[in-house]
């Protein structure tokens, strides 16, 4: 797909790797809606990013724990033109273990990750012009295919993604293209970086090779015309996850 001038709309944007995809989009052209839920001042700065980047930007502001934001979110986005690329990266990283987990954590972990992102992903279909190609990508993770009883319901929600982006791809070929990218610990959240190893990896464009080797991941998925569809592309971090 051509992705000059086309639009994309990256949730949970504000920051970290999400602010790397949104301003990689950038770098290719792409408008960009920048989805965020609380962190408004980093939004902003990436937004003023992309757009430093000769592209227009918005940001967008929604809590995915209540999927009926969702076809907001889309309308929203769709003011830059109609979204062609998803990229479903908002996300909760809560640890949980079995005698821990309650209802509401299991429901808030499903619905940010399976639920909003199934929303968003029918409202873009529904707005999108008859021949104009789609891309949906799902950022998994490598608790979507094996077991860490550390985070049970975020593994749980996790798998529900893995599976969804499969129901997609099969509805929605060939117009339409399904993957997803499965990082490694590429930016460990900040509680594991303070308990775990003295290194901490950049989190900037050119600093942090395995940052840098996932958005080209991205802009592969997104530029690909050969239909392949419902496909999970490992990308390793600066530690290897076992």
């Amino acid at each position: 797909m051509e992705m000059t001038g086309k639009v994309a709309l990256v949730t949970g944007s504000a920051h970290r790797i999400g602010r790397a995809m949104a301003c990689r989009l950038a770098d290719e052209g792409m408008h960009v809606a920048i989805h965020w839920n609380r962190s408004r001042e980093q939004a902003l700065a990436t937004m003023a990013a992309c757009r430093a980047r000769g592209v227009e930007a918005l940001t967008v502001q929604g809590d995915l724990s209540d999927p009926s934001i969702a076809p907001e979110i889309i309308a929203e986005a769709s003011t830059l033109g109609p979204v062609q690329v998803l990229v479903n990266n908002a996300s909760r990283f809560v640890p949980n273990r079995l005698l821990e987990i309650d209802a509401t954590q299991l429901e808030i972990d499903h619905r940010i990750h399976v639920v909003s992102p199934t929303i968003l992903a029918r409202e873009l279909v529904k707005r999108l012009p008859g021949g104009l190609p789609g891309r949906i990508i799902h950022m998994l993770d490598w608790r979507a295919s094996a077991a860490d009883p550390r985070y049970l319901s975020y593994g749980l929600a996790k798998a529900g993604l893995l599976h969804l982006m499969k129901m997609l791809a099969a509805e929605l070929a060939p117009e339409i293209t399904v993957n997803g990218i499965s990082p490694g610990s590429i930016l460990p959240p900040s509680n594991e970086l303070a308990s775990g190893p003295t290194m901490k990896p950049k989190a900037e464009s050119g600093e942090n090779p395995s940052l840098d080797l996932l958005t080209d991941v991205l802009i592969q998925l997104v530029r690909q015309d050969d239909g392949s569809t419902g496909q999970v592309v490992a990308v390793e971090g600066w530690r290897t996850m076992s």
